[in-house]
């Protein structure tokens, strides 16, 4: 065997030792609602596959994983819903950076099957369907949720109307399509994905636009790779794979 090629045999293991050595183990906290899980995966699996590193995600609502993270003070990235999550955690000097990546906006939509002739907040109000909501002390839409009943002008007909309130958009949307409730206030995004089955109403002025943001915590053990994946997450690619889901990228001045 020629020798430079034994030299570069007994080099190799050392250069995938120190490559894997590199490699690091990060802590996300991801909300789960409203179709936020598929996009992270692939942006997870894409960053692990370009970056040999592994990335945990711990999902729950956005109240949730501000919840556990207050409470094990642990972690590397936080995404939330919206920004107000975020905003939290740098009031308490928890946040080293942070980017936003799309808007979560809240839709009310009907089950067409149920829905009739209701077309519009109006008519909701003025029907007898059942309405689900999310809870707005647990998930980011259940807050924006709330707002836009206030701005339709018919805030105490629709509240009325409201039979369950769900930690997680995923298990309100389940309430849904099963039929549980005839309308509820969910992501556009899976409004989108659901066309067949849900009718979108009209939103009012006034109906918020969350901002789902990525922060990298000062409690990362490994700060500069959970930068590069919060980065990764607002580049155009990471944004790309959240707009494929049907979020709305954010509007540049």
């Amino acid at each position: 065997m020629p020798k430079r090629l034994i030299k570069s045999l007994m080099v190799l293991p050392l250069l995938m030792a120190s490559y894997t050595a590199c490699a690091v183990e990060l802590h996300l906290y991801a909300d789960a609602g409203a179709g936020l899980r598929q996009p992270v995966e692939s942006v997870v699996a894409l960053f692990e596959k370009n970056t040999a590193h592994k990335v945990v995600i711990e999902y729950g609502g956005s109240g949730q994983i501000l919840t556990s993270f207050n409470l094990t003070k642990t972690g590397d990235v936080f995404l939330p819903g919206s920004e107000d999550y975020v905003e939290k955690l740098q009031q308490n000097g928890q946040v080293s950076s942070s980017y936003p990546i799309v808007y979560h906006t809240p839709v009310m939509v009907v089950r067409k099957a149920t829905g009739g002739e209701v077309k519009t907040l109006t008519d909701l109000a003025k029907s007898h369907l059942k309405i689900g909501m999310g809870d707005s002390k647990a998930i980011a839409l259940g807050k924006s949720g709330e707002q836009l009943l206030v701005a339709s002008g018919y805030e105490k007909e629709l509240k009325e109307k409201v039979v369950v309130q769900a930690t997680t958009i995923k298990q309100l949307l389940i309430y849904l399509l099963n039929g549980d409730v005839d309308a509820a206030v969910i992501g556009l995004s899976d409004a989108m994905k659901n066309q067949d089955t849900l009718t979108v109403l009209p939103s009012p002025a006034g109906t918020p636009e969350e901002v789902a943001t990525i922060a990298v915590l000062k409690t990362s053990t490994h700060p500069d790779a959970a930068k590069q994946l919060a980065e990764f997450f607002a580049s155009p690619q990471g944004i790309k794979m959240f707009t494929d889901q049907g979020y709305l990228p954010i509007k540049k001045n």
